[in-house]
């Protein structure tokens, strides 16, 4: 993205008396009813803008704004207490509100499910793209170069510190985020540049944002429970060499508007470089809607991307469940490196591998364990295999257990499930903190 200008300098606070106040409105968007956040502007709030300089705290009983971009440098922690509310949107010089941790700077924002912290449009009728995000920059190794500049903000990531730590972001919600700063470039409800393992994410939701919902640039990061509903382009998305662990996602794709559920590149220049993307994925759901060009595809491996995933939900998208392009890709295909197992992908059309000539067949239930569409349009049948007939999902919610594969056992990160998909109905974590 073009490097964002004309960011006011300096940060200073505005203490006022009064808090602010929302107006709460519902809108159905495709299969999902939408309780809208949003504000009524900041002038009752406490104004953040340009950088800050020493450590700081935003507390549950103060409503805060961001006012343009607002750049946490070097050496400074935000803190974040459970339950605080932040508002954001476009200002005045057509500059939009973005959160940003700066390399060697870090964000404690531990919420809770019962008080997460939220962040969203300070519109009183809120849309996609009102305002930027939260971007983190680490020094983790990328695959573009020693380090970076970033498409946004003109920051630099990227480096060789594997277990850089950036903070904790814990129950987070991130509400009309993707603010577009030209017809190429925008903003992603969260954007991870060259985050370290060292870093804590969990537990974040992107609602309605008008690009990606969470990007891996690079780094070696890991997300566990992840929500992204009604992203207008990818709901996750990853490239520069991103070699991280992830668990429990949720995607939920809306008729307004979508792409993929899973966008998945090495590094579109240049397939082969090192290191390539290597993540390693478990207890997935994704669920695509119909937003009126047929396109819509669950996943697309690309771009010389590696991947081992299992326990996927992928149904509902109407173009293809998983397709896998370009050459190097498919060479990493064929050789073990983009693994699916243990998943079922419940779409018109399954798998699209046989661009420039797969040799493996995902389909093919003694080896991967994925239950398919059969011919005639019927759900999950695979030769010499059992129907699942007992696999039901309600909304994102619903598991299945006949094929599961304990993700513990393929590494230990991963929390010890019994069950394909990301939310198992008879314990949902996603009750108390995100919004559909």
């Amino acid at each position: 993205m073009k490097t964002t200008k004309n960011v006011i300098k300096g940060l200073f606070l505005a203490l006022v008396i009064v808090f602010q106040s929302c107006t709460i409105n519902e809108e159905s968007i495709g299969d999902i009813t939408i309780n809208q956040g949003g504000g009524t502007g900041g002038s009752d709030c406490i104004q953040l803008s340009g950088e800050i300089t020493s450590d700081i705290t935003l507390t549950s009983s103060n409503c805060y704004e961001l006012v343009g971009g607002v750049s946490v440098l070097d050496g400074v922690t935000i803190t974040i207490e459970a339950g605080t509310r932040i508002i954001a949107g476009q200002t005045t010089d057509g500059i939009y509100s973005y959160l940003l941790i700066n390399q060697g700077a870090k964000i404690m924002a531990e919420g809770t499910a019962t008080q997460p912290i939220i962040i969203t449009s300070n519109k009183s009728t809120p849309n996609p793209g009102d305002w930027g995000g939260l971007i983190i920059a680490g020094k983790a190794p990328i695959n573009r170069g020693a380090t970076a500049t970033a498409e946004v903000a003109n920051i630099t990531y990227g480096g060789t510190v594997a277990d850089d730590n950036s903070g904790i972001v814990r129950y987070m919600r991130l509400e009309y985020t993707g603010g577009r700063i030209n017809a190429d470039s925008e903003y992603n409800g969260v954007s991870l540049y060259g985050v370290g393992n060292g870093t804590t994410i969990s537990n974040i939701a992107i609602l309605n944002g008008d690009d990606d919902g969470i990007e891996f640039y690079g780094g070696t990061v890991d997300l566990k429970y992840a929500v992204s509903t009604g992203a207008q382009d990818d709901s996750f998305d990853w490239t520069d060499g991103w070699v991280g662990r992830g668990q429990f996602w949720v995607a939920q794709q809306t008729t307004l508007e979508g792409d993929k559920g899973i966008e998945a590149d090495n590094l579109s220049s240049t397939p082969d470089a090192v290191p390539f993307s290597f993540p390693t994925l478990s207890n997935i759901t994704l669920l695509g809607a119909e937003d009126g060009d047929g396109e819509n595809k669950g996943i697309e491996f690309r771009a010389g991307t590696k991947v081992a995933a299992y326990n996927m939900i992928i149904k509902g998208f109407p173009g293809t469940g998983i397709e896998v392009d370009d050459d190097q890709t498919l060479i990493n295909l064929n050789n073990g490196e983009v693994v699916v197992k243990n998943s079922i992908i419940d779409n018109v059309n399954s798998f699209d591998l046989d661009h420039g000539g797969a040799t493996v067949d995902f389909a093919d239930f003694a080896t991967y364990a994925n239950y398919t569409l059969d011919g005639s349009g019927a759900p999950f049948n695979n030769t010499g295999t059992a129907i699942p007939s007992d696999f039901t999902l309600v909304g994102f919610r619903g598991t299945y257990e006949a094929n599961a594969i304990d993700p513990s056992t393929i590494n230990s990160w991963f929390t010890s499930v019994n069950y394909v998909g990301a939310v198992n109905a008879a314990n949902d974590w996603t009750i108390g903190w995100v919004r559909f």
